[in-house]
């Protein structure tokens, strides 16, 4: 079945709850609640066992691929003329969330530590952490992507499917960044991660959190036909799945991690607004997890 939403189209294809499909140790995959159905037919579920949200249908693997070597995916206009002094001096969000991210690791990596960052995108945290003295490269299966990687930030990157890098160390860090809700098999990218890292090694994630404040207001809406935009919060065809707690818990535990911590960021906090009361929510927000995206930090025990 052939599909078309927006710029991309591709194959279509029924799937179920990815995580207990791979991690059960029963054949039968546990039933899923049926959260909306678009006009497009597209469905949003909540597996009843570990919490994962996933559409279905959904793109095949070769289909979600090549959304990624779309220009209508990624504005990358900033990249024509980029230098690291104008990016800095821009304080913007892309900016301001590498420096969280450098934070966050810095709380359990050392300097001279491997980290490798899977679907690194143009390559902008690998930028910042080797300038913190890290020693960072990037894996990233988009060739568009990977172009701006090597030939504008000039880092180290390995234009591969995580599944198929093979380097001759381990890593002390893995950052998955905004990476498994677009992946067609989050179990297979934690799986390989447990494999490429040391033993106490952390894994750094962070992915959408359906249980936010806004995107519950935003399932609300659509579910009682408020707002009629196909759901679109939800960000499909290139996401194709949401998280919480228990839904990341429940993979990391089954495929050998230990979750250590979980927060979140809110859109203030990426965007370095500095308004005091601002500031206090924000605390709030990270501290119980309300914003529309969860960060995660695992560690291999």
């Amino acid at each position: 079945m052939k599909g078309k939403f927006g710029p991309f189209e591709g194959i279509l294809e029924e799937t179920t709850c990815p995580v207990c499909r791979e991690t059960n140790e029963v054949s039968k995959v546990p039933e899923a609640k049926l959260i909306f159905r678009s006009h497009g037919g597209i469905g949003y579920y909540r597996c009843s066992q570990c919490n994962l949200m996933y559409a279905s249908p959904r793109f095949t693997e070769e289909s979600m691929l090549k959304i990624y070597e779309r220009e209508e995916f990624a504005d990358l206009s900033e990249f024509n003329n980029w230098s690291y002094e104008k990016w800095k001096e821009s304080r913007n969000r892309s900016y301001n969330v590498q420096k969280l991210k450098i934070m966050l690791v810095e709380r359990y990596l050392s300097q001279g530590d491997r980290i490798l960052d899977v679907g690194c995108g143009t390559g902008l945290f690998i930028l910042e952490a080797n300038k913190k003295g890290f020693l960072c490269e990037g894996v990233e299966p988009s060739l568009m992507l990977s172009n701006i990687c090597k030939n504008v930030l000039k880092v180290p990157v390995n234009h591969t499917l995580l599944e198929n890098f093979v380097p001759p160390y381990k890593f002390n860090g893995i950052i998955i960044w905004d990476v498994l809700e677009h992946v067609y098999n989050p179990v297979r990218i934690i799986k390989k991660s447990f494999e490429l890292s040391e033993w106490g090694g952390f894994l750094f994630l962070q992915v959408p959190n359906y249980r936010g404040i806004s995107n519950q207001y935003k399932n609300l809406l659509c579910r009682l036909g408020i707002r009629d935009n196909e759901y679109r919060h939800f960000g499909f065809p290139w996401h194709v799945y949401s998280f919480d707690k228990r839904s990341l818990s429940f993979l990391l535990g089954k495929t050998g991690f230990k979750v250590i911590l979980f927060e979140s960021w809110s859109h203030w906090l990426k965007d370095g607004w500095r308004n005091p009361l601002l500031k206090k929510l924000s605390i709030y927000l990270r501290k119980w997890c309300l914003s529309d995206y969860i960060v995660c930090v695992a560690k291999k025990v």
